[in-house]
């Protein structure tokens, strides 16, 4: 790829992860350096199911290498290691081809700069290369200084066999040989030769205890959302999950009145809540514009819901779908701003925990004391930040790495 003649080439790439919140912050930095006249080219994961929100980007959108097994039965993710086990750390044999695809593509794309998003093998194979910043949250970006990656639950014990961590870092040993780069002393050392951004607020962050550089707060602005709303819920849900549909039935048959955004739905299931009585959305509406005018918010606990409706001071209800998800929701609930349900719940079970949280002021009140907290230490978005350090990088010769 030819270099733009205005700027210098910037590399965004989104490895692991669901949903489009990755997608979303790496939009949003592209499109303050394209801004400048830089030349951004985004690596995503799920371009197509994201084509949605990156059709309208003027800059290319590449398919990246992806690798991942299926879970056993009964698995749980211990810490960060089992999620790189699943992702192609377990061998060289599958580790050493991501890197060699991800060297191609810096090869072509020739980036002065890369910016990752949940994306660690990007990043270990930009290390050294080129200089290289994360933005991503709390549980993306375990500290590359510990000896071992933490565990997630202290109490928790693996539920099926697992291998040791010491044979992921030999498959990374190995791939870096192989590649000619240095190879770290310990596992979270993939991470050393990243400038990592943590964007989330400290009470979200499942490292907290153990990072050293606090989290630079969230990427953009908190939502404004004071005062009491009127007695109406928003739910951003999943058709994928099978309580999504049976549930919103029951919130509306409660009387509850509501609107929602619910991925992946199809045009009958969409007809079928509004049939209900629901405001469906057909395109996730901007959080700054739904918050304000209801009162509770129900999800899947992404942190970029789940942190958008702690600093507007909505309770939640959260339905995690996935370990990380469970981490956001326990966190949320030890603040005494959110109900989760996990696990098999009766669809009954929301529309209780909805009204509670619509009626009881108890959480209305915490809710609104978090909030002001949270947003009396963190009033700004930290995208200025990160964006102002993105462009002291590309203003170092080029080569250069920091």
């Amino acid at each position: 790829m030819e270099r733009s003649p205005r700027g210098r080439t910037v590399l965004l790439g989104w490895e692991l992860g669901g949903g489009f919140g990755h997608a979303h912050n790496l939009l949003r930095v592209a499109r303050a350096l394209a801004a400048d006249g830089h030349r951004p080219v985004l690596a995503a994961r799920e371009a197509v199911a994201a084509w949605p929100l990156l059709r309208d980007a003027s800059f290319p959108v590449l398919p990246i290498p992806v690798w991942s097994e299926p879970a056993p039965a009964g698995f749980v993710a211990a810490s960060f290691a089992d999620i790189l086990r699943l992702h192609g750390y377990a061998s060289d044999r599958t580790l050493l081809p991501l890197l060699r695809q991800w060297d191609g593509i810096l090869d072509v794309v020739r980036p002065d700069l890369v910016v990752l998003d949940y994306a660690p093998t990007l990043g270990l194979a930009a290390a050294g290369r080129v200089p290289t910043v994360d933005i991503g949250n709390g549980f993306c970006q375990p500290p590359a200084d510990l000896p071992a990656f933490p565990p997630y639950f202290r109490d928790q014990l693996p539920r099926v066999p697992r291998g040791a961590p010491e044979d992921l870092l030999a498959a990374v040993r190995a791939a870096q040989v192989a590649r000619g780069r240095p190879a770290p002393a310990a596992l979270p050392g993939i991470a050393a030769g990243v400038e990592a951004f943590v964007t989330t607020v400290p009470e979200l962050d499942p490292y907290r205890e153990a990072r050293r550089r606090p989290p630079v707060g969230p990427l953009v602005s908190p939502v404004a959302a004071d005062g009491i709303a009127p007695r109406r819920f928003f739910a951003y849900l999943s058709a994928e999950v099978a309580s999504t549909e049976p549930a919103l039935t029951l919130l509306a048959a409660a009387g509850l009145d509501g609107e929602v955004y619910v991925r992946g739905a199809t045009a009958g299931q969409r007809e079928r809540l509004r049939g209900r009585g629901l405001t469906v959305h057909d395109t996730p509406p901007p959080l700054a514009d739904v918050l304000p005018r209801v009162r509770a918010v129900a999800h899947h606990a992404g942190l970029g819901t789940a942190e958008a409706a702690l600093l507007a001071g909505r309770p939640q209800l959260l339905l995690p779908e996935h370990l990380e998800h469970q981490l956001y929701a326990s966190a949320a609930h030890r603040l005494g701003v959110a109900h989760y349900l996990a696990g098999t719940y009766p669809a009954s079970d929301v529309a209780e925990g909805m009204r509670q949280l619509l009626d009881d002021p108890a959480f209305a009140r915490r809710a609104a004391e978090v909030a002001a907290d949270l947003r009396r230490r963190w009033p700004d978005g930290s995208l200025g930040t990160i964006v102002g350090r993105c462009r002291e990088l590309l203003d170092q010769p080029a080569g250069a790495v920091a």
